[in-house]
């Protein structure tokens, strides 16, 4: 049998450290209009802000910035270079004597799919020339399915805070039961990964390396006490980080991606084109989820699959990309019913119901919102099996915070909580 991660030629580290395709867009627009570096830059800037991109994997919410401190500046020029170097790897811009950038006949091509109101098309494109540098998306598409099989290729990386493991702020500080915690934590994680992957995997090991890093960098005493009260949180930051890339390297075992910020590159960018789902707000799971809503096969038949990718190996990656259909809509009520029994009121959370009918059916979120457009329509009609009320309970913060959940409109306008019940007056 051929092994597929030696025939391909993998280059992971094509892709620089930004999450969003739309920077690539603010690029070429701001390309467009200047070509002096200088002056491509402050339109990337303000571009940048216009479109709430921040330079984690969240968008923020707010106006434009008045002032732009120092740090802010030296943080958007990084993020600048970054998404120049790319484009010029993708062959979308180009250099002139240092100073000047330039569009390519392919990056003018790719602006006008995006301002021809086509972000699909051109976040589809920018996909086609990524992969072709790179085929970093097959390989980490490949190894969710090779690390869970048996669950469609699904991944957990556990988070769990002091208080989801019964430890309150002042047992970690006063009451010195910081080792206590760390051991509940691993015992935790090893029932995860027997009820995930169902493996047996012994973290006693991984638990006292965890433990000696935190007394040799000076955070414990040797009694396993916090040394400075006001480093908590960079405590538990240090410890969810060192078991995230544990799970990453020594459970998962991805080789060619060795770090979870750079893990979430790739992850949050396959999202953005619908190849997989990654989620840390899954109904009942603590910690990130992820798990693909697209296949590499040979040749798939099925409407329901459309081809992306076709790679040297003879393999094809193909994207889940189903119509609406009765299937949608029954799972979209079951769905709703699980999830109902946790509430006290006959509404619930539009955002949590979406992860559960996405995993389910294996779709994007993007098709979801396609889905539920086409189910609301139809329930306004009176045409469908069931009764669909969306409502806008809370909407978003007018601050400058980030935005971790992806906002749902439908029929273009914001819903975030739902019910649903059957229709018993239906018009065929």
């Amino acid at each position: 049998m051929m092994d597929i991660f030696e025939i391909l030629n993998y280059k992971l580290s094509e892709a620089k450290k930004f999450y969003f395709f739309d920077y690539f867009y603010v690029l070429l627009k701001s390309t467009q209009k200047f070509d002096d570096e200088e002056r491509v830059f402050q339109n990337f800037q303000y571009l940048k802000e216009a479109l709430n991109l921040g330079e984690s994997r969240y968008k923020k919410i707010g106006s434009i910035s008045d002032k732009i401190t120092n740090k802010q500046l030296t943080r958007y020029k990084y993020t600048f270079q970054e998404v120049v170097e790319e484009s010029q790897l993708l062959g979308i811009i180009h250099l002139e004597n240092g100073k000047k950038i330039k569009l390519t006949e392919l990056g003018n091509n790719l602006l006008s799919k995006y301002e021809n109101s086509n972000p699909e098309s051109f976040i589809e494109q920018l996909f086609f020339l990524i992969e072709s540098k790179s085929y970093g998306f097959h390989y980490l598409i490949s190894s969710l399915y090779k690390e869970n099989p048996t669950n469609g290729g699904t991944l957990i990386f556990p988070i769990y805070s002091p208080l989801k493991l019964h430890f309150s702020k002042e047992d970690l500080l006063k009451n010195n039961k910081f080792i206590e915690y760390l051991n509940t934590l691993k015992t935790q994680l090893e029932l995860d990964i027997n009820n995930h992957l169902k493996k047996q995997i012994n973290l006693h090991s991984a638990n006292e390396d965890l433990i000696d890093r935190l007394v040799e960098i000076g955070l414990l005493t040797k009694e396993y006490d916090l040394i400075n009260n006001d480093d908590y949180n960079l405590v538990l930051k240090r410890i969810r980080d060192y078991w995230l890339n544990h799970f990453l390297k020594n459970v998962y075992n991805f080789k060619l991606i060795t770090s979870v910020s750079y893990f979430d590159l790739w992850t949050y960018r396959a999202k953005q084109i619908g190849l997989l789902n990654v989620t840390e707000f899954y109904p009942g799971v603590s910690g990130k989820m992820v798990y693909p809503t697209s296949i590499l096969y040979g040749q798939i038949k099925a409407p329901e699959f459309r081809k992306l990718f076709e790679y040297p190996n003879e393999e094809n990656l193909y994207l889940h990309d189903p119509k609406f259909n009765e299937n949608f809509v029954s799972t979209l009520f079951e769905s709703y019913l699980e999830l109902k029994r946790s509430y006290s009121s006959y509404f619930v959370n539009l955002a949590d119901l979406r992860e559960i009918v996405c995993f389910k059916l294996k779709i994007s979120y993007r098709k979801f919102v396609t889905h539920l457009d086409k189910a609301y329509e139809l329930n306004l009609q009176g045409r469908l099996s069931i009764s669909i009320s969306l409502e806008a309970d809370k909407l978003p913060s007018e601050n400058a915070i980030y935005l971790k959940r992806d906002p749902i409109y439908i029929l273009n306008k914001l819903k975030n909580i739902i019910a649903i019940e059957l229709n018993t007056t239906r018009n065929e």
